[in-house]
């Protein structure tokens, strides 16, 4: 009976396998076409981009999906050159500018005590010109969207685009510190520029997250506790009568979509999905990814009390996880999101 099982497992991985690749060659044929077909090419991105690919292939999609490179393949040098020219003036005009104001150095000053936390178990977030150059990103950012400015946060979701946009260049999944050393100066000005507009793309999606009193996080935190309350309502009392809210630990989930939670590989998998349907992920999708994250853990939680589920809550054993784990996540919350929505009277 084992061995039949095996085989059935076999059979099953070799199927998927298959299917990967061929979802990969469409999508190269897609980027390779003079006329990018954005639709088929969010829809393959959504499922995810496979390691077999060039190193490019995300860094495209992620670039195309989010609208900062053109679908007219003729017109991406034109674009690119405008695009990093523009963001060497605002670096001029709000960075370099020879002095700051008393609030323009405060967001400073919370930048460069968040930039060194951000990730710093990969050594490469630790490298000074990482850090440099996450800072101005960050701080050009703030200034120029005075409405949601810095928040804490933020900072994290920097770190998937900067691995996917350095990879092509040094030509490593596995990216360290000294790799960084070998990277030329006008590359990692490229980077930086190409990671501000991609980062104030998915930012536009957000805001809510960061103006005042953050409506966004709040609106999102209730509709996660209700979903938990609706497919595992034994785990929704658990938390309940230990007088844990879920504003405790599903506040950063929603903050920073959830990307400390997870490897680096694993924040890279999950911002495909975010890229692919920007519009509407944050509000519709992400509270159902949140809540089936958390009833993953049910059986070790309702075991626990106020104090080891909220130290629990604080580092998930997530750095095992692989590919498949968090796709697993991403399907079940996907099934759950139609079910629930086409009929609303799940929610209150």
């Amino acid at each position: 009976m084992k061995l039949e099982e095996e085989k059935d497992e076999k059979k099953k991985d070799q199927t998927e396998k298959k299917n990967i690749s061929q979802r990969m060659k469409k999508l190269c044929s897609i980027l390779n076409s003079p006329i990018i077909d954005i639709n088929e090419l969010k829809n393959i991105l959504w499922g995810g981009i496979s390691d077999e690919v060039a190193f490019d292939v995300r860094e495209n999609c992620w670039k195309l999906a989010l609208g900062y490179l053109p679908l007219n393949r003729e017109d991406t040098d034109k674009v690119l050159k405008k695009k990093r020219d523009e963001y060497e003036n605002l670096k001029k005009e709000y960075y370099n500018k020879s002095k700051l104001s008393e609030e323009e150095l405060k967001i400073l000053r919370q930048i460069k005590v968040d930039i060194p936390r951000t990730k710093s178990c990969y050594n490469i977030f630790n490298h000074k010109k990482i850090q440099q150059l996450s800072e101005h990103v960050l701080f050009i950012y703030s200034v120029r969207h005075p409405a949601c400015g810095y928040v804490q946060g933020i900072n994290d979701l920097v770190t998937p685009f900067l691995i996917v946009f350095l990879r092509p260049i040094v030509l490593k999944k596995e990216i360290n510190s000294d790799d960084i050393d070998n990277i030329a100066d006008e590359e990692l000005r490229n980077v930086e520029s190409d990671l501000y507009f991609c980062l104030s793309k998915l930012l536009e999606q957000i805001q809510d997250n960061y103006t005042f009193g953050q409506p966004g996080i709040q609106r999102a935190i209730i509709k996660v506790k209700e979903i938990v309350k609706r497919i595992d309502n034994s785990l929704f009392n658990h938390i309940y009568e230990n007088n844990i809210d879920f504003i405790q630990f599903s506040f950063r989930w929603v903050n920073c979509l959830l990307l400390r939670e997870f490897p680096i590989n694993i924040s890279v998998r999950l911002l495909d999905t975010y890229i692919s349907d920007i519009c509407d992920i944050f509000t519709d999708f992400h509270p159902y990814i949140c809540a089936v994250f958390l009833v993953h853990w049910s059986k070790y939680l309702k075991e626990m009390d106020f104090q080891q589920m909220l130290l629990f809550m604080q580092r998930f054993p997530t750095h095992n996880w692989k590919i498949q784990d968090i796709e697993s996540i991403l399907s079940e919350a996907f099934v759950l999101k139609n079910a629930f929505q086409s009929s609303p009277k799940h929610f209150s």
